[in-house]
């Protein structure tokens, strides 16, 4: 592949350029420590961070058994930051004197809150969640093994504001249906959130949509919530938001293992296994997963038609790392996923296969700069059969077979540097093009008549800065801006009769335009405890080769491409403020104001009692304002509850080509939305985890005729050690068996019923 002789060029010239990094000749002497927890147990993998008097950083991590040596340089004070996931960031001052550099330092970190996690997402720089210029929610690892969710979409519902196209859970569901938002933006098979993996788009480059399974879940270390628009330093797929998926980065051996068994014939096996000789660490995670899933059609209106909507995939990933200096470092990932589906009846089904790769470095140079430089590739094909079922749902007929090819490729180059003191610099750019077509082969009466093809090549581009400063102690400004262009090209649709063979084509003018993505934020910390925050944004997306050529067909409603779709731009700005009270109790409050021009919808344009039949366009405006809260409380050692609440208020505000659309409803989006998580955690005897969501009622089409009930389902997750290494669990999806609807199209289609399963994980770290 062409792509693959791209990437290892690159790879080529990156490993020079990273080689030539100049070195530090001043007089160093070593500084050594130890971290630990208040039980006294090694904390791995604590980053340390040393500044000397002229502002030079070094930094270093903790090994296995806690330890750490620096190499520090320069003379006076040192000023020593440590920073731990799920632990509050500890700062010293170290005296540079003899006795001072030889006395290995003994430090103890305190438990920290969500308010201590340390982000990377909203600032593409490390930060710790209270002082994030952003509304950002933070998942830890511990919340990810203690959910009963076995897939990432499940996991993030626990989040305020998170919202997929359908209530569907990705066991089940089309892919093309997994587009994320938040903050009722207004769902779509194409995602107006981008969603990440160390960085890396996970986001489908054709259609937009997000396949959650391509990351195994015993690699999570932690998942960032961004909300808000984040076009200024992500560009495109950024205009409600990001999720950042950060992986494990394991110092000390570790290999978790997990199985487990459940009802409606569910088998599902996960795994990591990571290591460090050295210089070299080495991870490598799996998931195999296989499910007969459920009925998605209610008994009472089921028929012949009808089967198990069930799933299967199996992902594998490796990744493999290089620690060329203390300060600099390369990696490379590859991964490898298939998934196949049932999609509810006899003749509907679709499958995927997706081979990616990414290769990347980072250095810090002598003047304090972070450079850090990743590059990706990814190879797909889609499958899927579309059929139309005939009324009373006792037949079927097949109405076409789909294949759509992809290909595409792109780089990041990110640099940061804290500079005065006061300032903290980040800038960069990146570049994502894809390539890909869907071809269609149309059945009538059971026969195949038609041919199609369409597709194209879209390039997007992209270059950022940003400036947080320091005003003050008490005060923090930040500024950000980006520009984006992007250009569709060579794209054409083709039409071929199979019984005459005449073909009809159409080429499509090649295109081009930009975007200016500004935002300005303020952030007041009165006290240690209280911190206050105002931001203004601007924010786009531009319309996918998916929205552009690809038509679909879902139950008895068609849905056609446009080629003349152009951008979605959103205007917004909201003020919050954050609580850390005592260390115990964290609490936070945003309102939030919203306005999108042009937002990309299904426009209804004719309804009949055998077909529904709508078209992608750009509507006038919407607008989504509303408040959203959240809480964690540490009631004691071993019990902690978090709950969450968003109040979406999204409506059209102008709509030219249908002026009845204005007041109504966003589709796919609720008004209210909550979530309520407590847990019990005592190694000695028992985990239990308890998780509550309630979502209001929300319309499935744009006219506000498809209505979806309110609805609140429960998960428990309990789980106990019979030995060191050995942990057994059972976790229940849907408790009480609730039945909801997710979608009417126009026949209703119903949510997840009890899931049950149960097995054992082994951890075997040493």
């Amino acid at each position: 592949m062409h792509y693959s002789s791209k990437i290892l060029t690159v790879g080529f010239w990156l490993i020079l350029l990273l080689s030539a990094v100049p070195t530090d000749g001043r007089s160093q002497t070593p500084l050594s420590g130890q971290i630990f927890d208040r039980s006294g147990e090694a904390i791995a993998g604590a980053r340390i961070t040393v500044t000397d008097e002229s502002n030079h950083p070094v930094e270093a991590i903790s090994d296995g058994d806690g330890r750490f040596t620096i190499m520090v340089g320069g003379t006076g004070t040192l000023r020593l930051e440590v920073v731990a996931r799920g632990f509050s960031k500890r700062v010293e001052m170290v005296r540079r004197d003899s006795v001072a550099v030889a006395t290995p330092l003994r430090i103890e970190l305190e438990p920290g809150l969500l308010a201590d996690a340390v982000t990377v997402t909203p600032t593409r720089t490390e930060i710790r969640l209270i002082d994030a210029p952003s509304s950002v929610s933070a998942l830890t690892r511990v919340e990810v093994v203690n959910s009963a969710a076995q897939t990432m979409d499940d996991l993030l519902r626990q989040v305020p504001g998170f919202s997929i196209f359908r209530r569907t859970s990705s066991i089940v569901a089309n892919p093309t249906t997994q587009g994320v938002s938040l903050r009722g933006a207004g769902a779509t098979g194409a995602s107006r959130t981008l969603v990440l993996q160390d960085g890396i788009p996970l986001n489908d480059a054709f259609g937009g949509w997000v396949y959650w399974d391509r990351v195994p879940r015993q690699v999570v270390e932690q998942i960032e919530v961004v909300r808000g628009g984040g076009s200024d330093l992500y560009g495109s797929d950024a205009l409600s938001g990001v999720i950042n998926v950060i992986s494990r980065r394991p110092v000390a051996p570790a290999i978790d293992i997990e199985g487990s068994l459940g009802n409606r014939r569910t088998r599902d096996f996960n795994f990591f296994a990571g290591r460090q000789w050295r210089r070299l660490q080495a991870t490598i995670s799996g998931e195999a997963f296989r499910t007969d899933g459920y009925y998605l059609i209610a008994p009472d209106r089921r028929g012949a038609a009808d089967a198990l909507a069930g799933s299967e995939h199996r992902v594998i990933s490796t990744r493999l790392s290089y620690q060329q200096s203390d300060n600099t470092s390369l990696w490379i990932r590859g991964a490898l996923f298939d998934e196949d589906r049932r999609n509810g009846t006899r003749q509907q089904y679709n499958d995927t296969a997706t081979e990616s790769l990414a290769i990347g470095g980072r250095t810090r140079t002598a003047d304090g700069s972070d450079w850090n430089l990743s590059v990706f590739a990814n190879q797909q094909r889609f499958h899927q059969s579309f059929t139309s079922v005939a009324a009373g749902r006792a037949t079927e007929a097949l109405t076409r077979l789909q294949f759509v090819p992809s290909r595409d490729a792109g780089f990041s180059l990110n640099w940061a540097r804290t500079s005065f003191r006061r300032h903290t610099l980040v800038a960069g750019a990146d570049l994502r093009g894809v390539r890909g077509t869907s071809d269609e082969t149309i059945y009538t009466a059971g026969r195949a008549s038609r041919f199609d093809s369409a597709g194209g090549r879209q390039r997007r581009a992209g270059f950022f800065a940003q400036d947080i400063i320091s005003i003050s102690t008490k005060w923090q400004l930040a500024a950000s801006a980006r520009i984006d262009q992007w250009r569709d090209s060579s794209a054409a649709a083709v039409q071929r009769a199979l019984s005459t063979g005449v073909m009809t084509p159409r080429f499509f003018e090649p295109r081009s335009a930009t975007a200016f993505s500004p935002r300005l934020s303020l952030l007041y910390r009165p006290t240690e405890g209280l911190t206050l925050r105002a931001a203004t944004y601007r924010a786009f997306r531009a319309p996918t080769l998916n929205e552009l050529y690809r038509e679909f067909r879902v139950g008895d409603t068609l849905t056609r491409a446009n080629e003349k779709l152009t951008a979605e731009r959103l205007t917004g700005g909201e003020v919050g403020a954050a609580w850390n009270l005592a260390g115990r109790t964290h609490l936070r409050l945003t309102g939030y104001w919203t306005e999108t021009r042009d937002p990309i919808v299904n426009f209804t344009e004719s309804i009949t009692t055998s077909l529904i039949t709508r078209q992608r366009r750009n509507l006038g405006r919407t607008r989504s304002s509303g408040l959203e809260a959240e809480s964690e409380f540490r009631l004691t050692e071993n019990w902690r509850l978090t709950a969450g609440y968003l109040f979406a208020d999204a409506t059209v505000r102008l709509a030219p080509q249908d002026p009845t659309l204005v007041g109504l409803l966003i589709p796919q989006v609720p008004r209210h939305q909550f979530t309520l998580q407590t847990t019990y955690s005592n190694p000695r005897y028992l985990t239990a985890a308890f998780q509550f969501r309630a979502s209001g009622s929300q319309f499935d089409d744009d006219r506000n005729l498809f209505s979806l009930a309110r609805f609140s389902v429960f998960d428990v997750n309990a789980s106990r050690r019979l030995g060191r290494f050995v942990e057994i669990f059972v976790a229940v999806q849907n408790l009480f068996d609730q039945r909801y609807a997710v979608a009417r199209t126009p026949i209703e289609t119903l949510g997840m019923p009890r899931m049950v399963r149960g097995g054992l994980r082994f951890n075997l770290s040493q």
